[in-house]
């Protein structure tokens, strides 16, 4: 009965695509609504100097200290590396057009969110500042993988396009990989929680009303 639930949050609230026990989101406005009061992070707390890029070693979390982030830049909970202990970067605007701080993989790797705290709807902006992409999407939880996704960024899109996801188990981890012949990936404005009583009252109302 999801699949219901989330055709009436589509004619309702916007787009999303569920399967059992998971649903995806492409419109920010249609996730917020649902999920208020996330864990907002937009990396603008980098030290790396404006309209430029740097490069370390991950991960990414409340308690990286290098050129990039310094203890508590980041808020407690998120984490994001990539598959191979490479490097990550970050990149801060204007370059290469881009409006708000992204981060992500150096190279051609896996990107890896995970998560400290328990989470079960996040939300993130995905780009590529200088060429389209297309992005597989594998959501994991404790019991294994939740569900996979897929998103696709236009050229000439430096805000991002956005993709979200519930799940009523909790989720530990995101990994995010460019299909063959798309190449490296950008992330910005996250966020990130555990629902609040508002929230599964709000989306119970929906799911429970067949």
């Amino acid at each position: 009965m999801r699949n219901l639930a989330c055709l009436l949050s589509v004619l309702l609230l916007g787009a999303c695509v569920a399967t059992a026990g998971i649903t995806f989101y492409t419109d920010q406005t249609s996730f917020e609504t649902l999920y208020p009061g996330l864990t907002k992070e937009d990396y603008s707390n980098t030290n790396v100097p404006v309209d430029d890029m740097g490069f370390v070693t991950g991960p990414f979390n409340s308690l990286t200290d290098n050129k990039c982030f310094s203890p508590g830049d980041i808020v407690e909970g998120i984490s994001l590396d990539n598959d191979t202990g490479r490097e990550n970067v970050v990149a801060t605007p204007p370059i290469m057009g881009l409006l708000n701080v992204a981060v992500g993989p150096r190279h051609l790797d896996v990107a890896l969110y995970s998560f400290s705290v328990p989470v079960n709807a996040f939300g993130i902006s995905v780009l590529m500042p200088i060429a389209p992409g297309v992005y597989d999407i594998n959501v994991f939880g404790a019991s294994g993988s939740l569900g996979t996704s897929v998103v696709i960024v236009p050229p000439s899109t430096p805000a991002g396009v956005f993709w979200g996801v519930y799940s009523d188990e909790d989720i530990t981890k995101i990994a995010f990989e460019a299909q063959p012949g798309f190449f490296g990936i950008f992330f910005t404005k996250a966020q990130f929680g555990a629902l609040t009583a508002l929230d599964n009252s709000t989306w119970g109302s929906i799911k429970n009303s067949f």
